[in-house]
C-alpha cells in the first residue's frame, strides 16, 4: 500500500508598503475680499463721482480724475459743489446756484500709495489706487466768498482709499489743513492777519462715497456673500456712523450718529430709530449745536421675491422705502460786542420734518455697514407741529459700525 503524503503549499503573495518622497505645491491663500475691493484689477486712471463729508468745508459732491504716474505715486485733479456747510446730509436746490463759483471748488493733488511696491512684489496687489497713501492737496474756491477773497485749503493728509465691487469706491482721510483767509466757514469780523496764522491750521477727516470709473477690465464676480453678509440671518443691530471730526485752536466740531434697527417679526419691514449731534464751537463768534431725533418704518420690498430665489435671507440688508419723522433742536450762542462791553445771546429753536426716504442698507464683513437715500421733507420751522413752511431734497450716504 503506497501512501502519498501531499506537500503543503505557502502562499507567496506579499503586501508591500512603500512611502515616495515628494513636494506638495505652495497653494496661495486666495483672499475673499480680493473680488469686493478689486486689489488684483490693474488700474492707472480712474474717474471719481461722489458724496463728499467735511467739516472744514461742509458737506457737497465731488468729482476727481486721479492718474498713475508711478506705481506708488498718482497726480488728481478735482472739483467740488458745496451744498451745506453745516448739517448731516447734503441739501439739493437749483443747479444754478449749486454750481454758482461761491459754491464750487478746484484742486491739484499728489498722492504716494507707500506700501505699493512692496505689495505688488509680494504679489498681493496689482499697480491699482487700493491702499494707504499720503496726500498733499491745494483747493480754492472760483469765486471771492469770504471779504472780497477767494477760501483756499492747503492738506496733508494720511488716507486709505479702496475700490469697491465693480463701480464703487471709498476714501477716508485725516489731515492737517490750512485755510485762508478764514478757518470759520462764515465771514468773520476780525481783520485777516498777514503771514502764517496759527488759528487758520486744523486737523480734520474728510470721507468720500462713491462711484468710479477707469480703464479696468470687467471680471467674474466671486462668492460675494462672506462679505457683504447676504447669508446671516439679521433681526437686529446698532449702528455707529464713522464720525466727522475737527480740532483747531479756535474753532471745533463733531459731526455724528448712533442709530438701532430692528425687525417687525418674520416681515420685511423694520423700525429704524436714530439720534444726530453736531456741534460747532469757535472762539470768534461763539457756538452751534444741532440734536436730531429720527424715526423710520422701513420696507424692504424685494426682500420676499429674493429669498424665494434664493439670493438672500432674512435680515436688514437691501433697497428699502421709508416715511421719515425727525424732530429737530438748534442751540445758538453769540458773542458780540455794544460799546466795548461784551454781550452774550442765546438763541433756541425746535422744529419738525416729516418725509419719504428711498435708499439702500447693505451690511459688511459682519461689523460694517454702509447705508444712503435719497429723501424729500416738508420741514417745519416753528412749533406747530404738522404745518409745512418749506419742502427739501436732501441725500444722505454714510459707512460704520454695526453691533
Amino acid at each position: 500500500m503506497a501512501f502519498a503524503i501531499p506537500a503543503l503549499a505557502q502562499d507567496t503573495t506579499s503586501v508591500t508598503f512603500t512611502e515616495e518622497s515628494g513636494s506638495v505645491p505652495e497653494q496661495r491663500f486666495i483672499d475673499r475680499y480680493e473680488n469686493v475691493f478689486m486689489t488684483k484689477i490693474p488700474t492707472r486712471k480712474m474717474f471719481k463721482l461722489g458724496y463728499l463729508a467735511t467739516t472744514y468745508n461742509g458737506l457737497g459732491f465731488h468729482a476727481a480724475f486721479e492718474y498713475k504716474v508711478l506705481p506708488a505715486l498718482s497726480l488728481e485733479v478735482t472739483f467740488a459743489s458745496r451744498t451745506n456747510r453745516l448739517e448731516s446730509a447734503i441739501t439739493i436746490e437749483r443747479f444754478e446756484r449749486q454750481l454758482s463759483g461761491r459754491n464750487m471748488f478746484a484742486g491739484v493733488g499728489g498722492r504716494w500709495y507707500f506700501s505699493m511696491d512692496k505689495r505688488i512684489a509680494r504679489q498681493q496687489s496689482a499697480n491699482n489706487f487700493s491702499g494707504s497713501y499720503l496726500g498733499i492737496s491745494y483747493e480754492r474756491s472760483l469765486a471771492a466768498i469770504q471779504s472780497d477773497r477767494v477760501r483756499q485749503h492747503f492738506s496733508l493728509a494720511y488716507g486709505f482709499q479702496s475700490r469697491f465691487l465693480a463701480n464703487g469706491f471709498l476714501d477716508f482721510s485725516l489731515g492737517i489743513y490750512y485755510v485762508t483767509p478764514y478757518l470759520s466757514l462764515y465771514d468773520v469780523g476780525y481783520a485777516k492777519l498777514p503771514g502764517f496764522t496759527a488759528r487758520n491750521a486744523v486737523i480734520a477727516t474728510r470721507s468720500l462715497l462713491g462711484l468710479a470709473f477707469g480703464d479696468w477690465k470687467r471680471h467674474d464676480k466671486g462668492p460675494l456673500c462672506d462679505v457683504l453678509h447676504c447669508d446671516y440671518f439679521v433681526k437686529q443691530h446698532f449702528k455707529i456712523r464713522l464720525p466727522e471730526v475737527n480740532i483747531g485752536i479756535n474753532d471745533q466740531s463733531f459731526r455724528a450718529e448712533v442709530g438701532y434697527e430692528r425687525k417687525l417679526g418674520k416681515s420685511p419691514v423694520s423700525v429704524n430709530l436714530s439720534i444726530g449731534n453736531e456741534t460747532d464751537r469757535s472762539s470768534y463768534g461763539g457756538s452751534w449745536l444741532v440734536m436730531a431725533g429720527e424715526a423710520q418704518v422701513r420696507w424692504y420690498y424685494l426682500q420676499k421675491r429674493q429669498i424665494r430665489m434664493g439670493k438672500a435671507t432674512d435680515n436688514l440688508s437691501g433697497l428699502y422705502a421709508a416715511p421719515r419723522f425727525i424732530y429737530n433742536y438748534d442751540r445758538r450762542v453769540s458773542w458780540y460786542d455794544v460799546l466795548i462791553s461784551p454781550r452774550r445771546s442765546v438763541y433756541r429753536s425746535w422744529g419738525t420734518s416729516i418725509g419719504l426716504l428711498a435708499g439702500y442698507q447693505q451690511r459688511l464683513f459682519n461689523r460694517l455697514y454702509f447705508d444712503a437715500g435719497v429723501s424729500y421733507l416738508g420741514k417745519s420751522i416753528t412749533k406747530q407741529l404738522f404745518k409745512v413752511n418749506y419742502g427739501e431734497l436732501q441725500a444722505k450716504a454714510g459707512i460704520g459700525f454695526a453691533l
